[in-house]
């Protein structure tokens, strides 16, 4: 398949405010003649792209052309419009250029020689040269869609635990002074809270929030929307500007959070930790009584 021009590339691509300057990119690196293939990951080679979408765009190189610290040279009008980009190196010979460009734009330029297999991905061939490369982005069976596993009882029996645990920790932080520390700790349960809400809704397990993306977390949040509406939000966007506000919505967090344990407990089937919140609670009041007396 020989595409050159950036209207055939055009034709490709989905109907996005991306796609002009993406034909015009991807036909540069057509015309490039180290350049084997040029393809989409991502959202966009999923159908699933909008106007705010990263473009995913890999280019595998003759393998004496690739460096691993050199964008090829037909991906410089793309390099020449970004406002800045960091750069990384993966397992094998692979670079991700990480790009924000002067139209807003965010480009993940993942640049490969054609004797390493590209990333295990859905992939949208825009151009390719090489037939027995060509076999390897369009081979169906090596693309896996991401999915969730089904909830472990234990490990969701852990979590709860350590959430009241870390209430501890909390108060710990609340009471040395510390209250910008006391917001990291808050952020956190409202992390575990929507983890909590999307086992509820689906049965899987996201796991902890902070090690997802964008990209795996925005099925979760979908999930959790749908199931919770507006009320969630409402909760876990609660103001803690001040320490007052921090003790506030630490306790409506924490008492969400007891709720929605115990219809956990009940749905996967392990003891909830009733001696712990007990004692979390009761810490808290003795500490509340102190600072109010």
């Amino acid at each position: 398949m020989i595409i050159l021009e950036a209207e055939q590339i055009l034709e490709l691509l989905p109907d996005l405010p991306q796609s002009k300057c993406l034909s015009t990119f991807g036909a540069d690196l057509a015309h490039d003649p180290q350049v084997v293939a040029v393809w989409l990951g991502g959202s966009m080679a999923r159908g699933m792209g909008d106007a705010y979408s990263d473009v995913d765009l890999r280019v595998a190189l003759e393998p004496e052309a690739y460096h691993p610290d050199r964008i090829p040279d037909g991906a410089a009008g793309l390099a020449a419009a970004a406002v800045t980009r960091l750069e990384f190196h993966f397992s094998g010979q692979t670079t991700l250029w990480h790009m924000l460009l002067d139209d807003g734009a965010i480009y993940d330029l993942h640049v490969q020689p054609a004797d390493e297999d590209p990333p295990t991905e859905p992939r949208l061939v825009l151009y390719c040269r090489d037939d027995a490369f060509e076999s390897k982005l369009i081979d169906e069976d090596e693309v896996h869609p991401f999915e969730l596993p089904p909830a472990n009882p234990d490990a969701i029996a852990q979590a709860v635990q350590n959430f009241w645990m870390s209430q501890q920790k909390h108060l710990k932080a609340l009471y040395r002074g510390l209250p910008l520390l006391n917001l990291q700790g808050e952020w956190l349960m409202r992390q575990d809270l929507i983890r909590f809400h999307y086992v509820l809704a689906t049965g899987l397990d996201c796991g902890p929030l902070n090690r997802m993306t964008i990209h795996t977390l925005t099925p979760v949040i979908q999930a959790v929307q749908e199931k919770t509406g507006e009320a969630l939000l409402a909760l876990v966007g609660e103001p803690s500007r001040t320490p007052r506000e921090l003790i506030e919505t630490t306790a409506r967090l924490r008492d969400e959070v007891a709720r929605v344990g115990r219809l956990l407990a009940a749905q996967l089937g392990f003891d909830y930790p009733e001696a712990a919140e007990e004692t979390v609670r009761r810490s808290w009041a003795a500490y509340l009584e102190q600072v109010t007396a």
